[in-house]
């Protein structure tokens, strides 16, 4: 996290997302026919190597992109990595995801995808792991408060007091009850975050505010469903 300061002289709390470069690995789509003709088949380099016929490639039911980022050792992929990332004419990659869309997607496989489409967005949503925060009582947990200091207390002041039930008492603790226990690593995405400034070259952007996961975390950006 920065600061930024905006036309007025305000300081603007950021956090600077490194937002690409996103490698487009493959289209997927409802019907073969809407990809281009050499990309129809499903056949490898190695397959062509050994003389195997080419296989008309399968329709994947909806429409989405799949995107890779952050490189990844060659030596640490699969072959069928290697083969796949191939076909888009790029190396492995670390993180691969998929975006879902609702039509055909403009990009082609082997198209790079920065920062700049998020140039005329105002807000974004970001999906991320929040930090692993080991094994923690109920008021680091659940901000529970804590026990009086005196009056009788007595080496109670940060438990959780009873937690009896009042009906079925022979099926132990119910499911969902806010207890101590393993706190972080969930997956948790902020809405809303305002977008201060888009960085087309070095593909970086600055969003107001905090967002899930600790310093070069892997985070997901999309533009904001709930937008103001």
């Amino acid at each position: 996290m920065t600061q930024l300061f905006d036309p007025d002289g305000n300081c603007v709390p950021v956090t600077v997302l490194q937002a690409g470069p996103c490698t487009v690995l493959q289209v997927k789509v409802t019907d073969v026919a809407e990809l281009p003709e050499e990309h129809r088949t499903a056949s490898s380099n190695q397959g062509k190597k050994r003389g195997a016929t080419a296989r008309p490639r399968r329709a994947d039911g909806y429409y989405a992109l799949q995107l890779g980022f952050a490189e990844k050792r060659v030596k640490s992929a699969s072959k069928s990595e290697k083969g796949h990332v191939a076909k888009a004419g790029a190396t492995p990659k670390s993180i691969v995801r998929e975006i879902r869309f609702g039509q055909l997607p403009e990009a082609k496989q082997g198209d790079e995808i920065g920062a700049g489409i998020f140039k005329d967005v105002a807000r974004v949503d970001v999906t991320g792991t929040s930090k692993g925060r080991g094994f923690a009582g109920t008021i680091k947990r659940w901000n529970f408060s804590r026990q009086s200091s005196s009056h009788g207390n007595s080496k109670s002041h940060r438990r959780p007091g009873g937690i009896g039930r009042q009906y079925s008492t022979a099926k132990g603790v119910p499911k969902g009850k806010k207890m101590s226990g393993h706190y972080g690593v969930d997956r948790r995405t902020v809405q809303n975050l305002k977008v201060v400034k888009v960085d087309e070259e070095r593909n970086l952007i600055f969003i107001k505010g905090a967002i899930p996961g600790h310093r070069q975390s892997f985070v997901m950006i999309r533009e904001s469903v709930k937008a103001r």
